[in-house]
């Protein structure tokens, strides 16, 4: 028993002992933690120092890079081509810009406020453009409807679209309705200041979108038409993307109003009954019920607003046709007179492309309208039109121009080629225009 008292005695030192000596070898490993944790930190430190102090210099070198850049004021006020140059005094002061701004205007550059004040002088010249064009508008009404759309509870604009004056005789006034409202039985002309005089409908095309009316100026006052201002005509042959344009009449539904914007693709073509058009997309939004007239810098007449065509121009946006396409029909619909036609639309066929469809030069008929003289007399689609009587057919606008030198009720030999397995066979077909 004594034995065994002593080997327990023995081994509670023996424990004692280890333990202390596992309490030795623990200490120096936490110290040795505790350094390396220390030394991670003074590392992460280190690092974030030199990082910031990289990113600041980079950060100070770019900012001054862009002060140093800004343009001096007008080089980055929108692009004004000599066709598009303003002719508005720059009498008008601009309005401060500081409101636009949410931090105080002592930390804006000078240089960025000088491009800001002239690119809001020149916006402010291209709307004094259309409000001065106010002069030459009129809002057609339905003279049997005695509601205006905003008190009828609907959408419908058609009770009221914009009109322009565009030429004058010596008994009437010539007014370009940008709408078809053949529809209407009883069209008046009101101008801005709400008096309304009667307006004679003359006639109209679905396919453009045009109507024309007269006013006889027995019926408008002397002062008045002392102001009326008869627009000038520009040209859209050569107008391209990035064109500044304006818009005056009911861009966004609202007569009289003014909305301004750039033409972001130009040269579309459509084709129409016996013609072809030229149309333009805009980066103006389009709201329902837009009609009005499309402007250029110096206030002249390059379009009318179109959504017949969204296909082409686009579903969101403002497009428009382009004067220089439709002018020769506005000028024969003042007349009350219109090309003979033929009933048909195609497309151009030119040298490049004949060869690669292995098809004749000339107009290629993609449709053709039931009963027109063009199917009665026997042509088909896929035909290609080379030859109205002895006059070559190179192109829409050439048929055009052929066609309106006859009248309606006149014969034509029509040459054209149709295709027939690998060969184009010539035909010749007579046909009263219609």
């Amino acid at each position: 028993m004594d034995k065994y008292r002593k080997h327990l005695e023995s081994a509670k030192k023996h424990e004692a002992e280890r333990y202390e000596f596992i309490k030795e070898q623990i200490r120096p490993q936490r110290k040795r933690h505790v350094i390396n944790f220390v030394n991670k930190v003074f590392e992460f430190m280190v690092l974030a120092l030199v990082f910031g102090g990289v990113a600041g210099v980079v950060f100070w070198n770019v900012n001054n890079g862009l002060n140093s850049s800004a343009s001096v004021p007008g080089q980055n006020m929108p692009s004004v081509q000599p066709e598009h140059t303003s002719v508005v005094s720059e009498s008008t002061a601009p309005e401060s810009t500081s409101a636009i701004y949410t931090a105080p205007i002592e930390n804006i550059n000078k240089k960025d406020m000088a491009v800001i004040e002239e690119q809001n002088r020149a916006s402010k010249k291209l709307s004094a453009i259309g409000d001065r064009f106010a002069l030459s508008l009129v809002n057609i009404i339905d003279k049997n409807n005695k509601e205006a759309w905003y008190q009828s509870g609907t959408s419908n604009y058609d009770t009221s679209v914009s009109g322009m004056f565009f030429k004058k005789s010596n008994l009437y006034y010539y007014i370009i309705a940008a709408a078809d409202i053949a529809w209407q039985k009883s069209s008046a002309a009101e101008f801005e200041d709400g008096e309304i005089v009667d307006a004679d409908f003359i006639s109209s095309d679905s396919s453009i979108g045009i109507s024309v009316l007269c006013v006889a100026k027995k019926n408008i006052s002397k002062e008045r038409r002392e102001k009326i201002v008869i627009p000038d005509f520009g040209s859209t042959i050569s107008v391209s993307a990035g064109s500044n344009v304006i818009i005056a009449g009911a861009p966004n539904g609202v007569m009289y109003s003014v909305m301004t914007g750039n033409i972001i693709k130009s040269g579309i073509s459509m084709p129409i009954t016996d013609n072809v058009i030229s149309l333009f997309s805009t980066d103006i939004f389009y709201t329902e019920g837009a009609n009005g007239i499309v402007l250029n810098t110096r206030g002249k007449v390059i379009g009318f607003i179109t959504d017949s065509y969204k296909s082409a121009t686009g579903k969101s946006n403002i497009g428009f046709i382009g004067i220089s396409s439709i002018i020769d029909i506005i000028n024969g619909m003042a007349i009350g007179t219109s090309a003979p036609h033929l009933g048909i639309e195609g497309y151009d066929v030119d040298e490049n492309t004949a060869r690669t469809h292995n098809i004749d030069e000339g107009v290629y008929l993609s449709a053709i309208s039931p009963g027109s003289p063009a199917y009665s007399g026997g042509m088909r689609v896929a035909d290609v039109i080379k030859f109205i009587d002895d006059k070559e057919v190179t192109s829409l606008t050439a048929l055009h121009n052929i066609l309106k030198s006859y009248n309606a009720g006149d014969t034509v030999i029509v040459t054209f080629s149709r295709k027939s397995g690998k060969k184009n066979n010539i035909k010749k077909c007579r046909i009263a225009l219609e």
